[in-house]
């Protein structure tokens, strides 16, 4: 079990990893460890979607790690490139999509977002 008051250093591969409608999903901090943020690494092969989802509670940073795409984010579209930063707020619904290129990035939330807490996909 992790404390939410001691330093947690993973090397990389050390991430738990999981599938999520698809896509794959590194936990860079335990579940347990999670008290203010929570934090992940967004990885898409090429020609994935990530389908619309949103946030009821959960605030949003992405960093574009490597790699190249496509947002949707509130209805506007934005080319993603390494390097591009950007947030998204409570309520935004929000998709990613790929072309002939992987897309990797960072992906904080605050307060924590788990696949089973604060996500909603648009049907």
């Amino acid at each position: 079990m992790v404390k939410k008051n001691k330093v947690l250093f993973l090397e990389p591969g050390d991430a738990q990893s999981f599938i999520l409608k698809g896509i794959q999903i590194d936990q860079l901090l335990p579940r347990e460890a999670c008290e203010q943020f929570s934090a992940y690494l967004v990885r898409m092969e090429p020609f994935q979607i990530k389908k619309p989802s949103y946030h009821q509670k959960g605030e949003e940073l992405y960093y574009v790690v490597s790699g190249e795409g496509k947002a949707v984010l509130n209805g506007n579209n934005y080319e993603l490139k390494e390097g591009c930063f950007f947030r998204v707020p409570p309520g935004i619904v929000h998709e990613f999509s790929t072309e002939d290129q992987k897309l990797c990035m960072l992906n904080l939330h605050s307060p924590p977002v788990f696949s089973d807490k604060d996500t909603y996909f648009v049907k």
